[in-house]
């Protein structure tokens, strides 16, 4: 297989994690987001991350972590109980929708644009909103559905850690002690082989972009 994005890609990034965390053989192709006409047949939008597989292309997260938990279902991240799964599902969604998708608003502040007054108005009490969800919902007991680490586990880190360094930027503000527990999940996590990995690629590439700056 050959996962195409790139380190700075936060939901390469969580891709990646999972066929790390299932020992699975692949080759890594670093590709930007495109409209190259022949990038939109392998991703129809044009974003990473796109997994190439002997049956053809695989483009957006889910799509691809569903892919890989039922084609290789080693050291599944997603459970099996039907119940339990639509848990897993739903901690991934509120980050994604609740939290995420406010902060991404501030993403100028990593290019050292201005993020308009009003934007950064919105985005925090929207995130805050999200936060209180997701507090709601994990457990940490260890990991945020429980005694097994799952998908919602790799999505969630890889997609606060973007929130986290957006929000500490704009408005100084740590997400991770908005939560009990969620500090403390989070260092566990990032003791994790695969994570380690992909922060310091990740790191790489950060250093790399300012140096061009």
């Amino acid at each position: 297989m050959k996962l195409y994005g790139g380190p700075l890609s936060n939901y390469y990034n969580m891709v990646k994690h999972a066929m790390l965390e299932k020992g699975l053989e692949f080759a890594e192709v670093e590709l930007r987001p495109s409209q190259e006409p022949e990038f939109l047949l392998k991703s129809p939008m044009g974003k990473v991350p796109v997994l190439e597989t002997q049956q053809g292309f695989i483009s957006e997260t889910d799509a691809i972590l569903d892919y890989l938990d039922d084609a290789f279902p080693q050291k599944p991240l997603f459970p099996k109980d039907a119940f339990a799964k639509a848990k897993v599902r739903q901690l991934m969604k509120v980050q994604e929708l609740y939290i995420e998708t406010p902060v991404h608003n501030l993403i100028g502040a990593l290019f050292n644009r201005e993020v308009p007054q009003h934007v950064k108005d919105a985005s925090q009490p929207a995130a805050k909103k999200g936060l209180a969800a997701l507090a709601r919902l994990a457990r940490f007991d260890p990991w945020l559905c429980g005694k097994e680490f799952t998908a919602a586990d790799i999505f969630v880190f890889y997609s606060l850690s973007l929130s986290n360094r957006l929000a500490q930027q704009v408005y100084e503000w740590d997400m991770l002690q908005e939560i009990p527990g969620l500090a403390t999940w989070y260092q566990s996590f990032m003791k994790r082989d695969a994570a380690i990995e992909i922060m310091n690629a990740n790191k790489a590439a950060l250093e790399a972009l300012a140096a061009r700056k």
